[in-house]
């Protein structure tokens, strides 16, 4: 029950994140994430893990959004800056760190199969939101095939660092 929960949890965020910034109420969906977000990290079992994964994927998102707004490959909508990724992109990339010891922990070790499947639907999540209205692609080929790239190296390395984090910090809680 808690991994489907953890799945509604990611949706919801993403959902809210899109829907926010293609209608213009970003801050209040960015609000309401991070209730969400709160939520799961204090109901986790492995706080100190989701706190740390979460940070590193903050980080890593808006550094690799940043990188294709500097590229001219995507633009977001968003009301406050254009020449980096917007704010509400954040949560999204923290919801998806903590599905990686919860709802995805099936491919947690199976680094092949989380960077085809990364290829495949990290993509899908950009191209989606731009359908939605959070955003443009500049060029739709070559942004999707940089979206593959990047999405095929990322999600084996967010799993790795997640299971590198989950067994420092398990085993020093013992």
């Amino acid at each position: 029950m808690k991994k489907l929960i953890n799945f509604i949890q990611f949706q919801a965020v993403w959902f809210l994140c899109i829907f926010g910034a293609a209608h213009q109420f970003e801050l209040m969906a960015i609000l309401i994430s991070a209730g969400i977000i709160a939520w799961a990290i204090l109901t986790s079992e492995h706080r100190t893990h989701d706190y740390v994964i979460s940070l590193i994927a903050a980080i890593v998102g808006l550094a690799l959004d940043s990188l294709l707004v500097s590229q001219n490959l995507i633009s977001f909508t968003t009301a406050y800056w254009t020449s980096m990724a917007p704010l509400w992109m954040t949560p999204i990339w923290i919801a998806l760190a903590l599905t990686l010891q919860s709802s995805m922990s099936w491919l947690s070790g199976r680094y092949v199969l989380a960077g085809i499947l990364g290829a495949i639907s990290g993509p899908f999540a950009y191209w989606a939101g731009v359908r939605m209205g959070a955003g443009a692609l500049t060029d739709l080929t070559t942004t999707m095939i940089c979206l593959s790239v990047i999405w095929l190296i990322i999600t084996p390395v967010l799993f790795y660092l997640s299971a590198l984090l989950k067994a420092r910090y398990d085993y020093s809680s013992k």
